[in-house]
């Protein structure tokens, strides 16, 4: 990393602490970060029913003819949130290009990690990273698509495919775009080639284990959504804090992958719930039309 901003005096020495503090602990913040993550994972799965209850049944009975513009509302509010996302996801790459507070944190607890990490929690979050294993995920997504398309759930299977392969190019595209090196890691137990920002594992996991929750609360009994919610939450802090502790991403690589892979899985799920309720009414009317 370069060095040509340096950050203010305070905030560097803050981010040099917090990032000493991570690296010295690297399995108890992991179940800090997983106890957090499910408890977001709960949070989201709160926020979603709030939503169905206020698009849901009463929408389509008083004002069916909304539901186009219910949908039309959610694209555009997709693409703000998609915006402002790459933006955040620029404020990341250049506090770290320039030695802002992320780069200063990103070196500390990477030097930290190489100085301490012992070997043997290196091995367990070596096997840990595989969640998010490009072969695993992929074989994950065709399974699913063809469990939901052999279902007649056609429409959650290309919202899962559009969901999975559409992280996919934009990490990608991020990736190229950034062009960020990754942190020296010289430990041979996990390797990881081309460029570093943002973490390729971390938003794929993101949207993987996120979309399965969801998938979970559209066809599973609602005594299974929280639990799903919850073990997503679990899967995707593990699989981003792997990478930080193995040295193969900075903490700001995986924060932007999370940062995408969520903005990218929200905004299909606003989509893909905004089309379910513009179907219903049409086909209501359709069954009722039928001799």
């Amino acid at each position: 990393m370069t060095t040509t901003v340096p950050a203010a005096p305070s905030t560097a020495s803050t981010a040099s602490e917090l990032g000493t503090l991570l690296a010295q602990h690297p399995v108890g913040w992991w179940l800090a970060g997983v106890l957090a993550l499910v408890l977001l994972g709960a949070t989201a799965l709160a926020g979603l029913r709030a939503l169905r209850h206020h698009t849901g049944p009463p929408l389509n009975r008083f004002f069916p003819a909304q539901a186009p513009t219910l949908m039309l509302v959610a694209m555009a509010a997709s693409a703000c949130v998609l915006v402002l996302a790459g933006a955040t996801m620029a404020d990341l790459a250049e506090s770290g290009r320039t030695q802002g507070p992320w780069g200063v944190l990103d070196d500390t607890i990477a030097a930290g990690l190489r100085a301490q990490a012992d070997t043997a929690v290196l091995q367990v979050f070596a096997t840990l990273t595989h969640l998010g294993d490009t072969w695993v995920l992929a074989a994950l997504a065709l399974v699913v698509a063809a469990a939901l398309w052999w279902q007649q759930h056609r429409l959650l299977a290309m919202g899962w495919l559009v969901a999975m392969a559409g992280n996919g190019a934009l990490t990608k595209v991020l990736k190229n775009l950034f062009e960020r090196v990754r942190p020296e890691h010289t430990h041979g137990l996990a390797e990881a080639s081309g460029y570093s920002f943002p973490s390729g594992h971390s938003s794929a996991s993101m949207v993987a284990y996120a979309m399965l929750a969801y998938l979970a609360t559209r066809l599973l009994p609602r005594g299974w959504h929280l639990p799903a919610a919850m073990v997503a939450g679990a899967l995707i802090f593990t699989t981003g804090w792997s990478r930080v502790v193995l040295q193969v991403h900075y903490a700001s690589d995986v924060l932007a992958g999370w940062l995408l892979g969520g903005t990218w899985m929200v905004c299909t799920v606003l989509i893909m719930e905004s089309v379910s309720r513009w179907r219903s009414p049409a086909l209501a009317t359709a069954a009722a039309q039928r001799p």
